[in-house]
């Protein structure tokens, strides 16, 4: 079996200059991950659901001009991958124009963390506008447990929305699978076949991912449901064909005899996770949060953008947010990087 691993293509100066900044522990800032609408604004109420890590009550939302302006801002220091997520981003009334207006940035990659709503409807528009591809929540094949999961009756639309995601090039589209104990976990094998159906490869992918203990998954609801995903990684493992490693939180992608690739997200609770994480969250409300699990560190650009803040004054606040981030769970023997904890930016130099 080879073993690779993924690489971004070379930044490109008519891009981005080639400036990435590097926060105190060495980590490189290149993606963003924007939420378009509160985590409460979601037409399903999966049972298992960590909100994004936002819980606050909805406040204003960001426009698409002010998406787009921030999005352009943030390229200037390497930021080429875009992804919207929400509560559900297909909610929005304006979807398309948000789409259309990141699409005119220089970016590697525009895609969209989405159940599925809206977008037999609208997917080839997004594409059209610029969108690249699409992560797309399959809890399940049997209708019972997906709306058990999900709490709506919306399988058949799901599964004709990522056909239709597939049909017109929002590719590889990645089916995003939390596995539960004593629900789902006997759908594994079911699940890499439905994405082997739509032509596996870099066509349909898919990413089983491991119950975490946030948001709506309390104690006793995670002692019932988790499943350990180590013995299905390490069948993966063994079956392969080839696997690469990701530079997103260094993750494995496994590609099975079928050819399909597949990828086990483990919990983020872990230092791994946290130390090649190269992505800031931008919540919906303009705030940059340099942390999944903390509130106590958000950088408010919205409100400076509103009271008339030029582009260099929110350049800064992305500047303070990147030093503001460190990993949540760190290896032992980890401290910052020799950056320098008194400068007051964080480090900016070249990728190679």
């Amino acid at each position: 079996m080879k073993l690779g691993v993924e690489r971004s293509p070379p930044f490109s100066k008519d891009k981005m200059g080639g400036r990435v900044l590097f926060d105190r522990f060495g980590r490189p800032v290149t993606g963003v991950r924007i939420s378009l609408n509160p985590s409460s604004l979601c037409n399903f109420n999966c049972i298992f659901c960590h909100s994004e890590g936002i819980f606050e009550e909805p406040k204003d939302t960001m426009t698409a001009d002010e998406i787009q302006r921030i999005t352009k801002i943030l390229t200037r220091f390497g930021v080429d991958a875009v992804k919207l997520t929400g509560g559900e981003p297909m909610l929005r009334r304006d979807i398309v124009d948000v789409v259309q207006k990141l699409g005119e940035l220089p970016l590697r990659e525009l895609s969209l963390t989405t159940n599925g709503t809206r977008l037999v409807e609208l997917a080839d528009v997004l594409k059209d506008k610029g969108l690249d591809r699409v992560n797309i929540s399959l809890h399940s094949l049997r209708e019972e447990r997906f709306n058990f999961i999900t709490g709506v009756a919306r399988l058949s639309y799901t599964l004709e929305a990522i056909r239709r995601a597939v049909e017109v090039g929002l590719t590889p589209v990645k089916l995003n699978v939390v596995v539960m104990k004593g629900v789902n976990e006997d759908e594994v094998d079911d699940i890499i076949n439905f994405a082997s159906s739509l032509g596996g490869g870099e066509k349909a992918k898919v990413q089983f991912i491991e119950l975490v203990a946030e948001g709506s998954a309390s104690s006793s609801f995670y002692s019932e449901f988790h499943a350990d995903l180590s013995t299905m990684e390490e069948r993966f493992k063994r079956i392969a064909v080839e696997e690469r490693v990701r530079q997103l939180h260094l993750r494995h992608q496994y590609l099975l005899p079928n050819g399909v690739w597949v990828e086990v997200v483990k919990p983020m609770h872990n230092s791994a996770f946290c130390m090649a994480d190269n992505r800031i969250r931008i919540t919906y409300n303009g705030q940059f949060k340099p942390c999944l699990l903390r509130e106590d560190n958000h950088v408010d650009f919205l409100s400076a953008m509103r009271n008339g803040a030029d582009d260099e004054a929110l350049a800064e606040m992305f500047r303070k947010a990147v030093w503001l981030r460190e990993p949540f769970f760190k290896l032992r023997e980890s401290s910052s990087c020799s950056l320098g904890l008194g400068s007051p930016y964080p480090s900016t130099r070249l990728l190679s």
